[in-house]
């Protein structure tokens, strides 16, 4: 999945900036801010299981 986020990300930036697309910068960049909240939730998820269960 990591993969797949950074290459959608400069996919989309070079895109963007050539100008082939006109979105805004939140969607280009929309890839890797999804993997990284997802791994945020992950860690969250894990860090309450881990209050939980102490």
């Amino acid at each position: 999945m990591k993969f797949l986020a950074i290459v959608l990300t400069i996919i989309f930036a070079i895109a963007r900036i050539m100008g082939l697309i006109a979105w805004s910068w939140w969607l280009v960049l929309s890839p890797a801010l999804i993997y990284c909240a997802v791994w945020l939730l992950v860690l969250l998820i894990a860090t309450i299981i881990a209050l939980v269960m102490n």
